[in-house]
């Protein structure tokens, strides 16, 4: 007997994130709505296998500074599809919506929405935004992709000035479209993670994050933290793939998302490398959490929140 449907409520989302939730998120949680299915028994077998045999193909691509072009031409996709279309929608990445389970609260949901995968982003995402990014002056997002993440930072803090900041020339032009057909004032500039400017300074009273944009740097992540400590923003947080804040030993799920992770060449060191800072009194970790949500093939979203200690 299949289960029956459901929906994505409040009370969902606070056992998800482990705490209350504020009377505008859940607003927004009526506006994204998440449809779904438990998985049974049967199904769930069906899906580890075939994550199983999806992580044998060779063709899987490795992150790293070699895959500039690919995100390049991506984003080109979003830049033709916003330039013809003038929808905010169209900057949505691809990559969203292609499957139709997910991971929710550590364990497989079958979905009904296309869009289901992406709303839970939005939910998380303004979760976060309203617990560090309220009262800060300037905004950066390392990574932004087509932008479509610094909306929602918009809705939270009407009058931060916004950057979003990538290494892709795609993502410069998507900027002026977006100033442009949406009347937004977002301001952008190339960065590489592989290739730091240490030339371009945070302003004060900044908030910095990145989500799921890190994770392209491997194991080469130790020169833009430590560009982000010395550019002392009020707060940092990091939503990326974060093994050491899963538990594989436990639940099958968290060991298929790290056997991925490392097929995928995702972060590895990360966390170990923030606690160093941490124990060496250079940096404070605020909130260390695992995956809540994920896609179908990892629980991608753990999120590390720190500062850098001023003294």
């Amino acid at each position: 007997m299949s289960n029956f449907q459901k929906t994505m409520n409040r009370k969902d989302y606070e056992v998800a994130f482990g705490e209350e939730i504020s009377q505008f998120l859940s607003e927004v949680i009526q506006k994204c709505p998440v449809e779904y299915s438990e998985v049974e028994s049967a199904e769930k077998e069906k899906i580890i296998i075939n994550i199983l045999d999806h992580m044998k193909n060779d063709f899987i691509s490795r992150a790293g500074p070699k895959r500039i072009k690919d995100w390049d031409t991506g984003w080109g996709e979003n830049l033709n599809l916003v330039s013809e279309y003038s929808d905010i929608n169209s900057l949505i990445p691809k990559y969203f919506g292609k499957y139709n389970v997910i991971r929710f609260c550590s364990r497989f949901i079958k979905v009904v929405n296309k869009e289901a995968e992406y709303n839970t982003v939005k939910i998380l995402q303004t979760w976060l935004f309203e617990k560090f990014l309220k009262e800060v002056d300037c905004v950066y997002e390392f990574g932004c992709g087509t932008g479509h993440n610094l909306f929602r930072v918009r809705d939270i803090n009407k009058k931060a000035e916004i950057y979003g900041l990538d290494w892709s020339i795609s993502t410069g032009e998507i900027f002026k479209k977006i100033n442009n057909c949406f009347g937004e004032d977002f301001r952008y500039k190339q960065f590489d993670f592989f290739n730091i400017d240490r030339s371009f300074e945070l302003k004060e009273n900044s908030g910095v994050y990145t989500f799921a944009a890190l994770e392209q740097s491997g194991e080469k992540f130790k020169n833009f933290i430590d560009y982000l400590v010395l550019n002392k923003p009020k707060i940092c947080f990091h939503v990326e793939p974060i093994s050491e804040l899963l538990d594989p030993e436990n639940n099958l799920n968290d060991y298929l998302s790290i056997e991925y992770f490392k097929k995928r060449n995702y972060l590895e060191g990360f966390y170990k490398y923030l606690k160093k800072l941490e124990n060496e009194g250079t940096i404070e970790i605020v909130l260390e959490k695992r995956s809540t949500i994920g896609s179908l093939y990892i629980n991608g979203y753990s999120i590390v929140a720190w500062r850098p200690n001023h003294a």
